[in-house]
């Protein structure tokens, strides 16, 4: 039967990806997948990114993907304009450049996965329609 790994909720925790990648070397996973929130205000979210993508593992955009992709544009809601309590989004997205920025913006909302040994499997971050 197929294996699965999916991981989520990374938040630019590079020591705790490090031990998942330690551990997956011990695991039989026939895939990984990564279900949103790959980055967040922590000091690692560029390189978290960075592992995910070099992996080339499928992955979809979790709600911190989307304050990263819609900050300083007309999707982020008014209260963002607020320096104090958005100083982490605006130090979050001076550490993406726009190359890494259109990376993410390519990921998918939802995965939809059909093994043959497998019902079909639908991969979300949040609810289908709500991240």
């Amino acid at each position: 039967m197929t294996t699965l790994a999916i991981l989520s909720d990374i938040h630019g925790n590079l020591p705790a990806l490090e031990a998942v990648l330690s551990d997956l070397k011990n695991c039989d996973v026939d895939q990984v997948i990564v279900a949103g929130d790959v980055i967040n205000f922590g000091p690692f979210s560029r390189k978290t990114a960075e592992i995910v993508i070099e992996k080339g593992w499928p992955v979809i955009r979790g709600n911190n993907e989307f304050f990263l992709l819609d900050y300083k544009t007309p999707r982020a809601s008014a209260e963002w304009d607020d320096s104090i309590q958005f100083a982490p989004t605006a130090w979050l997205d001076q550490q993406f450049d726009q190359e890494l920025k259109s990376r993410i913006a390519c990921w998918p909302d939802t995965i939809n996965l059909r093994f043959k040994d497998a019902p079909p499997i639908q991969v979300f971050h949040g609810t289908p329609n709500d991240p």
